[in-house]
């Protein structure tokens, strides 16, 4: 598993000097397919009109039901973000464009990772499972349980050359199985070409307001290895600057971060009805510190005057995500025969200062003032097999069936060590041994599953599926030292789930769509880590969780595809939550009663006039406890769940208009806003309520069919908004708190090429 040391002395990210190599390197890689490019195709690549941004998104094609179907004939509440969307906004991680999806909302937890929330669908920051599954082309990233990091790890891949991103709004447990809870965030990635050469390179110089500088390279090539076969590699390196000051430790800019990584994919069409395609995605991140201020409770002021955060000893970390698959694609006549063999790995170390929780505790022991550091090591890989059968989408029947295979291993590794305050270096050779906790824990599931779907006119049509499957899982946790108290446990656990769905649509117009849909997801139970010592009503394991999905949808364009929209009602029923409770100062899971979902969600493009593209779209999201938590947990009947705001709600407007042969001027803007949103339940305290926010983006630039220059301005009003915070004191809602925040004021210039 990597591993993350910080050289003294060092943010071990790329130096100033170096850059300017590093961006001629990746061109000059480029040069050879870029100088060969017109030989093979003088004009811009032919995609889709939609994709190129034109008013008629009639045509943009999906696979969110497994099948190849027009978006906005998919009885799902679903947004795509296509690869035009996501490079005309800088897009080079979630928060950078998470506001164009109604509905979607993040939790972060620092550097560490980060939680995809669909509809309000999670128990917040210490969530047991996620509870949206992600997938890369036909790879599920998602683990399962908390030593699998099941609720940490949405792999926040970089989207650059990404065919497009697809959205699920609602449970998808019957085609996409466990984690797919609330929704699906799928990856869509481009395949390799083996028609043409083509290449791209884009260079982003960045700043942030009274913070550090950053920088993002980009590089994509496209060859034919031969007329049936093609190899596409994708580079980057993107350095996020810092914003975040410690004047006790004479730091400045100390949360900069970088990823680095790339994709690579070999397609071979070895006949018209056969194809293999091997894909290989690697990234790698890396902080300095915490991207977190202190702030004082309530009112949320920063306990210091500015950005700033005091520590003891740094927070770094590192992470790092990958995804092996090997598809074939086979038509074997009455149906399409898939199979996708895949393996994943996420492997992080991260180091907390938690001198504010456990000093107090440890100094009398220790007889004088000390801190104390956590260090982490964590990881899961898992494989996976799916094979799947696909029949033509014919006048009357179609169906789908499939069988699913997951090996998955995880762990947890955490080791304490005291601090010296007086020199605020960590004791690592201290007398004897502080303690902490390893856990363990395997998963294995097999599942069946299967649609039917039936077409009773051309206007109409129902389809129903379901899917069975079962897993058995280990846990153990071994907790030593003076803090792990001498906890040696094992728990097994097995369990099956069913899942199923319908759906029906009717086409009132050839351009608008009505549906219905009822759907189910889980996320699997697993064994607890319980004491010996706990007493027998405190389970040794706990039940997976399901939600079920009530919706009605409309969808569709009118006046000739210049208005296209898509809205839909919604109620999630949830059951046997899964919460996190403390017991002996073991962190155990509880299921414990229901909560309710209810809301509605709206997306609307206009183009008025030629040249000008407008957009609107929000959430109204209603979630709340339908039974009061646990004592050990906290939350009472009727209260709202944690992370999610009621509103959400983002605009769009963008003006191209022609200034000179060839090229095309444009500007832009873009507004979001989020109402308040809750922390975590608490036990001990009154919950925080973290304010609402409004946001705008600006962009200016000019465009070819090669060329592209862009100037923007994120957060231009220097919002100061909160995306969530984490008690710093076990005193939880007492002491200060640390805030996780979005980034300050930026201002860019980005210069990318096509060919």
């Amino acid at each position: 598993m990597p591993t993350f040391k910080q050289p003294a002395g060092t943010t071990g990210l790329l130096s100033a000097a170096a850059r300017p190599a590093l961006a001629a390197a990746l061109l000059a890689a480029a040069a050879p397919a870029l100088a060969a490019a017109p030989a093979f195709e003088t004009r811009a690549p032919e995609i889709p009109a939609t994709e190129a941004g034109a008013p008629d998104a009639t045509d943009i094609i999906v696979t969110a039901q497994k099948r190849s179907e027009r978006s906005l004939e998919v009885p799902i509440s679903l947004t795509v973000l296509n690869d035009k969307d996501l490079a005309a906004v800088q897009a080079y991680r979630y928060e950078d464009y998470l506001a164009k999806v109604p509905g979607l909302s993040l939790i972060g937890v620092g550097g560490f990772g980060s939680q995809l929330v669909v509809r309000g669908v999670t128990t917040g920051t210490y969530a047991i499972n996620s509870s949206v599954a992600t997938y890369v082309d036909e790879t599920p990233f998602s683990s399962n349980g908390s030593s699998g990091l099941s609720a940490f790890i949405a792999p926040n891949f970089d989207p650059y050359d990404m065919k497009r991103i697809e959205v699920l709004r609602g449970p998808q447990g019957t085609l996409y199985g466990a984690n797919s809870l609330g929704g699906l965030f799928k990856y869509v990635t481009n395949a390799p070409d083996p028609a043409r050469i083509a290449a791209s390179a884009d260079v982003d110089v960045n700043a942030v307001d009274h913070g550090a500088a950053g920088i993002n390279l980009h590089g994509m090539v496209n060859a034919p290895l031969s007329g049936k076969a093609a190899l596409r590699v994708v580079g980057f390196y993107d350095e996020s600057p810092g914003y975040v000051d410690d004047p006790s430790r004479g730091l400045k800019d100390i949360n900069t971060s970088t990823m680095v990584g790339g994709r690579a994919s070999l397609l071979f069409k070895l006949a018209d009805t056969l194809s293999i395609r091997l894909n290989a995605t690697y990234q790698h991140r890396k902080w300095s510190d915490n991207s977190s201020i202190d702030v004082l409770p309530v009112t949320f002021q920063p306990i210091y005057g500015g950005m700033i955060s005091e520590t003891l000893v740094g927070n770094p970390g590192a992470a790092t995500n990958q995804v092996y698959n090997a598809t074939v694609d086979w038509d074997i006549g009455f149906a399409t025969l898939l199979s996708s063999s895949s393996y994943i790995e996420y492997a992080s170390q991260a180091q907390f200062d938690v001198s504010g929780t456990y000093g107090a505790f440890l100094s009398p022991i220790l007889g004088s003032p000390y801190g104390a550091i956590i260090d982490q090591k964590s990881g899961m890989h898992a494989y996976t097999q799916e094979f799947r059968l696909t029949s033509p989408t014919g006048p009357k029947l179609q169906w789908q069936a499939g069988a699913y295979y997951m090996k998955q291993s995880g762990f947890v590794n955490q080791d304490t060590y005291p601090v010296d305050i007086a020199s605020k270096t960590i004791v690592r050779d201290f007398p004897f041994q502080l303690g902490g906790f390893y856990n363990d824990q395997t998963y294995k599931e097999i599942s069946g599953f299967g649609t039917l779907g039936y077409n009773f006119t051309p206007a109409f049509d129902v389809s129903v599926g379901g899917r069975y499957s079962h897993n058995n899982q280990t846990f153990t946790e071994n907790g030593f030292g003076l803090l792990g108290g001498g906890i040696l446990l094992s728990a097994p656990s097995s369990e099956d789930v069913f899942t199923y769905s319908a759906d029906a649509r009717w086409r009132v117009t050839p351009q608008v769509m009505l549906y219905g849909r009822f759907a189910t997801g889980y996320v699997p139970g697993g064994g607890n880590n319980v004491p010996i010592t706990a007493p027998a009503t405190l389970p040794r394991s706990y039940k997976s969780s399901k939600t079920t999905n009530y919706e009605l949808g409309a969808k569709g364009s009118l006046f000739d595809n210049k208005l296209t929209f898509e809205v839909a009602a919604y109620q999630i029923d949830w059951a046997n939550i899964q919460l996190a409770a403390s017991y002996g100062g073991v962190l155990t899971t509880l299921n414990a009663g229901g909560a309710k979902s209810t809301g509605f969600e709206w997306s609307f493009g206009f183009v008025p006039v030629k040249g000008l593209t407008l957009g609107f779209n929000g959430s109204h999201t209603k979630a709340r406890l339908k039974e009061a938590a646990p004592a050990t947990v906290g939350g009472a009947a009727g209260e709202r769940l944690p992370g999610s705001p009621e509103w959400s709600t983002s605009a769009s407007v963008q003006y191209d208009y022609p200034l000179a042969a060839h090229f095309d001027g444009f500007v832009a803007a873009d507004w979001q806003h989020s109402s308040n949103r809750l922390s975590d339940f608490s036990a001990i305290g009154a919950r925080q309520t973290f304010p609402s926010y409004n946001m705008v983006n600006l962009r200016l630039g000019l465009k070819s069919a090669r060329w592209t220059a862009t100037a923007y301005v994120r957060n231009l009003t220097n919002t100061f908004a909160i995306s969530n915070i984490s008690a710093t004191t076990l005193a939880d809602n007492f002491g200060p708190l640390a805030a996780n925040i979005y980034q300050p004021r930026t201002f860019g210039i980005a210069i990318g090429v096509r060919y």
